[in-house]
């Protein structure tokens, strides 16, 4: 039984990351409609309706257990997304996910520095091998290094200092409460920054302002909102029904989708070093899942 369990657990991780990817390889072309902050904004007005009729439908609850708790978690990760987010508006999927997807070893880190956690000899090994892993796919230009280089390796801290938080504050939240108080963190920070490149406007994804949605900006948004909120009940009910451990490796497609998903839609091809990165990174999350403890996991990517 918890073997078949696990098959099912296994093949729903492998569905959100490759709708993931997917979607996230649009973003791009949300970048040449409008801004980030503006899209994050129409992005929330769409998912949290959604999330909604979702809790209703299934019966979860969204009043949070520990608002404490889920406003810092909810803020944590989001800072992590949005930056993720801004790095997709210049960066392939896969260099952008590299970062996030670094999140389980700044965790690692955290635990030992925070908490005073021992990984042991092959954790440690993981964490080093993985951040090599993650350098070999960014490849950052060691002569022209700046802030955009450092960026997807800061989303992954902060996803993976929300991932903590969820485990020691959220334990007990539902996911759909997760997930709403992440989109509604979002849209806040949207509305905000959209405030501030008003009186400070640009031309970057990041620091453009406000302009009128086309047809094509709502329609590619609702497109990424929905494809996020089904993405995020398919892993949340992976890590239901199977160990965290053992799901958070299939996780890890996500950079070999994202690979395939910009080949097929946009002939982008990867690399003999990147698909090497992300080989390498597997094994780190291999490694780090068989080191791990089993706890209990709310935690899902938006």
């Amino acid at each position: 039984m918890q073997a078949t369990q696990n098959i099912t657990a296994a093949g729903l991780a492998l569905a959100a990351s490759a709708i993931l990817s997917f979607i996230d390889n649009f973003v791009f072309a949300v970048s040449q409609e409008a801004g980030l902050w503006q899209f994050q904004v129409f992005r929330s007005l769409f998912a949290v309706p959604i999330l909604m009729v979702a809790a209703r439908i299934l019966r979860q609850r969204i009043r949070p257990v520990n608002l404490r708790g889920i406003a810092l978690r909810s803020l944590a990760v989001s800072i992590g997304l949005l930056i993720y987010f801004a790095a997709l508006g210049t960066l392939p999927v896969a260099q952008a996910g590299a970062g996030l997807f670094s999140a389980p070893l700044w965790v690692a880190l955290l635990s030992i520095l925070l908490f005073r956690q021992r990984i042991g000899r092959i954790g440690a090994f993981a964490v080093m091998l993985g951040f090599a892993g993650a350098l070999m796919l960014l490849q950052p230009d060691l002569q022209d290094l700046n802030l955009l280089s450092a960026m997807p390796l800061a989303a992954g801290f902060f996803y993976g200092l929300g991932m903590m938080l969820t485990r020691q504050w959220c334990a007990d939240e539902s996911p759909i409460s997760l997930a709403i108080g992440i989109f509604l963190t979002i849209g806040l920070a949207g509305l905000i920054m959209l405030g501030v490149v008003a009186l400070w406007p640009g031309e970057a994804f990041i620091s453009m302002p406000w302009v009128a949605p086309s047809g094509r900006f709502l329609l590619l948004t609702l497109f990424q909102a929905g494809g996020a909120v089904i993405a995020v009940s398919l892993i949340a009910q992976a890590y239901r029904i199977g160990p965290s451990a053992f799901i958070s490796v299939f996780e890890y497609s996500f950079l070999i989708f994202a690979c395939l998903w910009a080949y097929l839609l946009w002939g982008t091809a990867t690399n003999t070093l990147a698909w090497t990165g992300i080989a390498v990174i597997l094994i780190s999350g291999i490694l780090m899942a068989m080191t791990q403890k089993r706890t209990p996991d709310a935690s899902a990517p938006i």
